[in-house]
């Protein structure tokens, strides 16, 4: 099953990122995004991997295991968060990056949706780097 993983893990990252290429029809609705609602979506997202892993290291015993994209999941979010950490990372770069594709062709709305998934994407890579530096002797 180690050597599945992967694929699986690719695949998945494959379907979110063709998704948003405009290949499925997005309608954007009542949507009102903007700049301060990105602002608090990237703060919001820098903040969650550090709390998520230290309630997480609270309510278990022994410390989370070391994220990998050869593996599957322990548990959940509070037993394995380096794991869903970086599955949750992974599909927001691949949910931004397939939105990017749609720019060319996006209204202001669709922009401005654009922003708040790079936004998420961004805050999350640079929450877990953080989260990452500040529990790096805690990871097994």
């Amino acid at each position: 099953m180690k050597r599945l993983w992967p694929y699986i893990y690719l695949s998945l990252e494959a379907a979110i990122f063709l998704c948003n290429t405009g290949l499925v029809q997005q309608k954007y609705g009542q949507t009102n995004v903007d700049w301060i609602f990105i602002t608090i979506s990237l703060l919001t997202m820098a903040f969650f991997p550090s709390v998520a892993v230290s309630y997480a290291r609270t309510r278990a015993i022994i410390d989370p295991p070391r994220p990998s994209f050869s593996r599957g999941f322990v548990g959940g979010w509070w037993t394995d968060p380096w794991q869903c950490l970086l599955l949750m990372t992974a599909s927001s770069w691949a949910w931004f990056l397939g939105s990017l594709f749609t720019l060319p062709h996006a209204n202001q709305q669709g922009v401005m949706i654009v922003w708040w998934k790079g936004a998420i994407a961004f805050g999350l890579l640079i929450g877990g780097a953080i989260a990452s530096k500040r529990y790096r002797g805690k990871i097994y």
